[in-house]
């Protein structure tokens, strides 16, 4: 199954005791952040399909507590990462990486093995400038987008019964 990496953004800082609730919600695969005086939630959440990654974190995080104000992707990415969002296995994108398949001219690491990560805002391009390699890449994005958007207007009809709507929305996503 693949995992997916995404960032929640959440209404408020997280107390200790909220530290706890969102472990036992189902949140034990995110790792949160506190930059001033917002909260993320960094995931690395396995799941069938994106859209069931981000829904299944979204419903832990309010279970937790939380409303859920944004979704972000983030910039540094795995192999793994690259493979999950343009849809190919993770060895097709270790080969493309070494030059094994593919044009050449992969993006860099920024980091040594045995982890090395990659900058999205570098391999994204690549796979624009290559679609035969994986258009996943335009996709992934698009869809970011489209998710923060739905998740930001479902804060604003907090209340409103069309909320449950929108999530099924999101989730057919």
């Amino acid at each position: 199954m693949p995992t997916h990496d995404f960032t929640l953004l959440l209404d408020r800082l997280p107390s200790d005791e909220d530290y706890d609730r969102l472990f036992e919600a189902g949140c034990d695969d995110a790792q949160p952040e506190t930059s001033g005086d917002a909260c993320l939630l960094h995931f690395m959440r396995e799941a069938p399909t994106l859209a069931m990654a981000v829904v299944t974190a979204l419903r832990d995080a309010e279970t937790a507590g939380f409303t859920v104000t944004g979704l972000r992707a983030e910039d540094l990415v795995t192999l793994e990462g690259i493979a999950a969002r343009v849809g190919r296995s993770e060895e097709d994108v270790r080969r493309l990486s070494a030059g094994e398949d593919g044009p050449g001219d992969f993006p860099a690491p920024v980091t040594d093995a045995p982890w090395a990560l990659y900058r999205w805002d570098q391999v994204a391009p690549w796979f624009e400038q290559h679609p035969e390699e994986g258009e996943g890449a335009a996709t992934f994005e698009r869809w970011i987008a489209a998710a923060d958007h739905v998740i930001q207007a479902r804060v604003l009809l907090v209340g409103d019964p069309s909320q449950d709507t929108l999530a099924e929305i999101l989730h057919a996503a």
